[in-house]
């Protein structure tokens, strides 16, 4: 017996099968048998030979489509023939043959009406849905006033039963319906959630593949362009005699591209920081400052520039040491494009409860009228995209402090920032 009930619901009601497709099965059953019920009920209350003829149809008809919808598939044209055939010509038949609006055949035009809400889509369904409600209380009005054209109940008894079967009858389908619909949005829900969670996987997978790739190429990338530095830095001192003339224009051409991929790898870092979020964590920031000094030393000395560090030990902040680290090298290399000959001086200490860090430079200085743009993505006054400072911006802000700069024409520029210096208030170090 167990067998076949899980049969029976796997072939009308299985999950394989779409929502209209379970609804209409319920229709459909449902039809059938309260049909069937009805015309028993009115062969045994005398309500009828056409009450008891209708029902009868309706029930075959009920189940002629359910049987055909199966087999072939075509439940559009099924959805469509219920409509028409059941819900306009049946229910309006069955309504007069059974006491109009004193008994219960009036509750199944909601129940049409909700279903061809369900069974049809877009404009379709909201016309048909209207047209039936139309339909249903001119039927209502045509049956007060010709109350001749009612076939009436004998008894209170006969009108009470069948009052409580229809509305038992359609309590069941809507309930039926509604639980349908919330299993599917649940199931739909949960495969949702588990495609998330893959992609989500996938997602850090590549994060964290990016971030090892350029940490991976940033030092072999910085270590060949500080030495091909000091081979042109050689060339120039060698007798042109000795050196070929291509050398020089080979080595800057190298140093080119050594610096554009050096860029895309900042680039790589700063996407994959800002899409995986900053992985903050306690930082020794002094010893972050001296090894972004340490490693652009040379490169400032290209334009004849020295870079002095003026940096109090045993600072700590709690932040995402790769995000501050391009921040300092970001602000370096701007001082070094502004400044030729020059001095660039990083200083860093505790002020009040944050740590400050300034890069300042006595080189050609911001003009007033660019100064109060400086952090706008966009502007830039040297030829540049106009990025870094905006990016500067955003990282500092991220951690909790603020940037400003300072700067006079002729005389130099001093960038400065702050960010909360660690005292333990953020629960451990994650390191």
């Amino acid at each position: 017996m167990n067998n076949v009930a899980k049969k029976f619901l796997g072939r009308y009601f299985g999950h394989s099968l779409g929502l209209r497709v379970r609804l209409f099965n319920v229709l459909a059953i449902g039809g059938t048998v309260v049909s069937l019920l009805m015309a028993v009920l009115g062969v045994v209350n005398n309500g009828g030979v056409f009450n008891v003829i209708v029902n009868f149809i309706v029930a075959a008809m009920s189940f002629s489509l359910l049987t055909y919808s199966r087999k072939s598939g075509r439940y559009q044209i099924c959805y469509m023939v219920s409509i028409i055939g059941i819900f306009i010509c049946f229910f309006p038949a069955l309504f007069f043959s059974s006491g109009g609006y004193h008994g219960g055949m009036a509750s199944f035009f909601v129940f049409a009406v909700v279903f061809t809400m369900f069974m049809l889509e877009g404009k379709k369904a909201i016309i048909f849905s209207a047209t039936e409600l139309a339909f249903y209380i001119a039927v209502c009005i045509i049956a007060y006033q010709y109350p001749e054209i009612v076939n009436s109940f004998e008894t209170e008894q006969a009108m009470l039963i069948n009052i409580i079967i229809a509305f038992t009858v359609i309590s069941v389908a809507l309930g039926a319906t509604m639980y349908a619909q919330v299993s599917l949005y649940r199931a739909q829900q949960q495969r949702l959630d588990a495609q998330n969670a893959v992609l989500s996987q996938a997602n850090r997978a590549k994060t964290q593949f990016l971030a090892n790739a350029s940490h991976e190429m940033r030092t072999p990338l910085t270590v060949i362009s500080v030495n091909v530095q000091v081979v042109l830095r050689l060339l120039k001192r060698m007798d042109d005699s000795v050196k070929e003339p291509e050398t020089e224009t080979l080595l800057k051409n190298a140093q080119n591209e050594i610096m554009r991929l050096s860029r895309m790898v900042d680039g790589m870092l700063t996407l994959t920081s800002i899409s995986d979020g900053a992985d903050k964590r306690k930082t020794d920031i002094s010893s972050l400052l001296q090894s972004a000094a340490d490693m652009l030393r040379i490169h400032l000395q290209e334009r004849g520039n020295i870079l002095e560090t003026k940096i109090d030990g045993g600072l700590v902040v709690f932040a995402d040491a790769d995000l501050i680290s391009q921040v300092i090298v970001n602000l370096i290399q701007n001082a070094r494009q502004h400044t030729e000959n020059g001095c660039v001086l990083l200083t860093a200490a505790l002020d009040g409860g944050a740590v400050k860090v300034t890069v300042g430079d006595n080189g050609s200085g911001i003009s007033p009228e660019m100064l109060p743009y400086v952090f706008e993505r966009g502007v830039s006054d040297g030829g540049g995209k106009g990025l870094g400072l905006d990016f500067c911006k955003t990282v500092v802000e991220s951690h909790g402090g603020t940037i400003w700069v300072e700067s006079e024409p002729g005389r130099g520029t001093a960038v400065s920032f702050t960010v909360p210096y660690y005292e333990g208030q953020f629960g451990g170090d994650r390191s």
